[in-house]
């Protein structure tokens, strides 16, 4: 996997993003000699995405067979989804269907 400095990528991210698309190889990204990010194509992103998802499914499909009661706050997070904007919406969609 190649590493490249922060400061590479700034000077070369076109090239960087063209290198990923060509190769689908990811990219690490140091700062200060120390990785802080991993640049992946979108085809190798959204399978990391499935996982989570699948991961997700099989804990909360795990925790309602054991009887266990899941919050749906906890469930949403865990979908990376925040509560306060589904809780925003569904007031919006209320009020709405109020009006």
């Amino acid at each position: 996997m190649t590493r490249i400095t922060l400061r590479e990528f700034r000077d070369g991210a076109g090239r960087v993003l063209d290198g990923v698309e060509r190769t689908g190889e990811p990219v690490i990204i140091t700062k200060y000699e120390r990785p802080v990010a991993v640049l992946v194509g979108i085809d190798e992103w959204e399978e990391i995405e499935a996982f989570r998802d699948r991961r997700d499914a099989a804990v909360i499909a795990r925790s309602r067979a054991d009887g266990q009661f899941v919050p749906l706050s906890a469930a949403l997070e865990s979908l990376g989804v925040d509560p306060r904007e589904v809780e925003a919406l569904l007031a919006e969609r209320a009020g709405g269907a109020a009006a």
